[in-house]
């Protein structure tokens, strides 16, 4: 009997096999923990070698892993470790020398990590890597990188000859541009509006649709100049205006009295300019004055140009950060050309300053 059954239990036993062999597998392992002990997380701060300001939009990355992050404004990361990858971080920034930093197994305390500028070198994107050539954005005075954009309150006075024009202009706009790299700084911006005419007791084109438009255009290029407190920081400029002015009716000049309305004026000077934002705070006043001896003016006959001898601009700000990189002001600018009559204007403004990256440094007038 036992010989018939033992073939029987042979069977059941290679039957059973694969399932006892399933019962008995352990379980999947779950994933593991960064290895050799390091931490799950890593945080730090990267600042200028030179300088010792912090640095922002630096590239942290785990060596051997996807994971990585930028720092912050303030040159702050904090980096999630992957599993099972190098105890090495690598980090890099345009315009600085890369760095491989080794992770402690077990260590908690937050890391300063100092990257030391390229000698020579020329940025690719001169918009995102000027506040990086050479110093820490930090480190930046408030004459900055950026773009702005206002709206205006222009108050005019127009005047030559026995002829006179006194009011506020309609929708006036400007945008700005400022490009740093030290020690040069270049600005350019353009604005636009529209005069009003018919004021009482100045003679007009019989049409009321008549309604004179001004384009106006600027550029100023200099140095800076670092004053021995951080606050502070001056520029001398070489600047140039631009301004044309044309009827809106199917170009017809204005006719009657001493003011054309149809004539370009261009004008050449130094400026002057300073820039305070004290202890390095949200706070920010900037201010600058231009003297434009150097003027070309043409019109249109039968009119005469008029502020056709010289120019002076005075400029004053006032400025907030709202959030980094962002900054709302108040403005004042002052505008006389002068000689064959006179063209002035008084601009109280509105005002928002971008600065690309976020970095917290600075407005514009």
């Amino acid at each position: 009997m036992k010989r018939c059954l033992t073939p029987l239990y042979a069977l059941l036993s290679l039957g059973l096999a694969p399932l006892a062999a399933f019962a008995e597998a352990p379980p999947k392992p779950s994933p593991a923990r960064p290895a050799a002990g390091l931490p799950a997380t890593v945080q730090g701060t990267v600042v200028d070698a030179a300088s010792g300001a912090p640095l922002a939009s630096v590239l942290v990355q785990q060596e051997g892993a996807v994971s990585s992050t930028f720092t912050q404004a303030d040159g702050q990361f904090r980096l999630l470790l992957e599993r099972a990858a190098g105890a090495t971080l690598t980090v890099s920034a345009v315009g600085y020398e890369p760095l491989s930093v080794p992770v402690t197994a077990g260590a908690t305390a937050p890391l300063r990590l100092t990257m030391t500028a390229v000698s020579g070198f020329i940025p690719a994107s001169p918009m995102l890597a000027a506040d990086q050539l050479g110093q820490g954005p930090a480190d930046l005075a408030p004459l900055n990188t950026g773009m702005i954009f206002a709206y205006r309150l222009r108050q005019q006075l127009l005047q030559a000859g026995g002829a006179r024009a006194e009011g506020w202009a309609n929708n006036d706009y400007r945008v700005g541009l400022r490009f740093r790299l030290r020690p040069l700084l270049i600005e350019a911006e353009g604005s636009h509006h529209e005069t009003p005419v018919d004021v009482s007791g100045l003679d007009r084109v019989a049409n009321p649709a008549f309604r004179p438009s001004t384009w106006q255009g600027a550029l100023r290029l200099g140095l800076l100049t670092p004053l021995a407190t951080p606050d502070l920081e001056v520029a001398a400029l070489a600047g140039y205006r631009w301004s044309n002015t044309v009827p809106n009716n199917n170009d017809i000049p204005y006719t009657g009295s001493d003011l054309d309305w149809e004539q370009t004026r261009q004008a050449f000077g130094p400026v002057a300019l300073l820039a305070w934002r004290p202890g390095r705070g949200r706070f920010h006043l900037e201010t600058s004055y231009g003297w434009y001896p150097a003027v070309w003016a043409a019109a249109k006959a039968p009119g005469r140009p008029f502020g056709s001898a010289w120019l002076t601009d005075l400029r004053a700000v006032v400025g907030y950060e709202v959030v980094p990189g962002m900054r709302l002001g108040l403005g004042y600018q002052g505008d006389q050309w002068g000689g064959g009559g006179e063209d002035s204007a008084r601009l109280f403004s509105l005002q928002m300053h971008y600065t690309p990256g976020g970095a917290p440094k600075g407005f514009e007038p």
